[in-house]
């Protein structure tokens, strides 16, 4: 719950400090920094996304069978 307010909270100061931009920056630098913020936002998420451990797929037993894989032995 927390992370949420947070997010919605970082995501209102991102628009408040793009609307100062808005107001006071021409349009090109402006779009540069729009885009470097987006990228980082993105990286965050990526971030984020990859670090919450990985998701253990269910194998159906047809796929598991003996004479089906490789052996050493």
């Amino acid at each position: 719950m927390i992370e949420r307010l947070v997010f919605i909270l970082l995501s209102v100061a991102l628009v408040g400090s793009l609307g100062g931009f808005f107001l006071f920056v021409a349009i090109l630098p402006n779009i540069a920094v729009t885009v470097l913020l987006g990228g980082l936002g993105a990286m965050f998420w990526l971030g984020i996304r990859v670090g919450r451990g990985p998701q253990h797929a269910v194998v159906p037993p047809s796929a598991s069978q003996d004479h089906s894989q490789l052996s050493l032995s």
